[in-house]
């Protein structure tokens, strides 16, 4: 059985459309180097948060350890993150 010439331009209007869909999604998505860097502040600052959390919570002596390395850690980022902010003057 032969398909006829409106079903498949029918079936090319709906993948253009689910095509132009998806595009514009992903468009919207983009994110300039300046809200990058702001979500990755904000996300070692939760990050931060965390591991001071963790740090209370432990108790065994190498834990306590690993605890310390890991708040350290993201300190650090977090300042390093903070600087490039203001440096880029991003508000």
């Amino acid at each position: 059985m032969g398909r006829t010439k409106n079903y498949y331009k029918e079936k090319a209007d709906k993948i253009i459309k689910y095509a132009n869909i998806l595009s514009q999604k992903f468009k919207t998505n983009e994110k300039t180097e300046e809200e990058e860097i702001l979500e990755s502040l904000k996300e070692a600052h939760r990050e931060w948060k965390n591991k001071e959390e963790y740090f209370q919570s432990v108790t065994d002596p190498d834990l306590v350890d690993h605890a310390i390395y890991e708040l350290e850690a993201s300190k650090i980022k977090y300042i390093y993150l903070l600087k490039k902010v203001k440096e880029t003057n991003i508000e």
